[in-house]
């Protein structure tokens, strides 16, 4: 087994094992008639291989971050209540629901920076 402590080491062996079957791969090819089509083949399965493992990666990056933040951002949700709040007062006959959805976005706005405020002392 390869030293954990050794990060260059366990890289040379990584490397070693690479070419090794990068050599035996294309001992096989050459000897397949249609070797061209095979090669273009295993360079593309390679490729994917490549981008489904950046892609898993980044998707793990991005689940670890979502679980430190707090997913809700109450800001960001009282925009859309503002706007609907004030269309509904421009109705005019709707003017106190509409006065009613704007004060729950004008709390939700203050519940927004006192998260953001605290949030900042906890990390910090």
């Amino acid at each position: 087994m390869a030293d954990s402590n050794n990060p260059d080491r366990d890289s040379q062996a990584n490397d070693e094992r690479v070419e090794a079957l990068a050599k035996a791969l294309a001992d096989r090819l050459r000897a397949m008639p249609n070797r061209q089509e095979l090669t273009d083949y295993a360079v593309s399965i390679l490729k994917e291989s490549n981008e489904d493992a950046g892609q898993s990666e980044q998707a793990a990056a991005m689940a670890e971050r979502a679980a430190k933040n707090d997913p809700f951002n109450p800001i960001a949700f009282a925009i859309p209540l503002l706007i609907i709040g004030a269309v509904l007062c421009a109705t005019g006959i709707l003017a106190g629901v509409g006065l009613g959805v704007i004060g729950i976005a004008v709390l939700m706005v203050l519940w927004g920076l006192i998260v953001a405020f605290f949030s900042r002392f906890r990390q910090g």
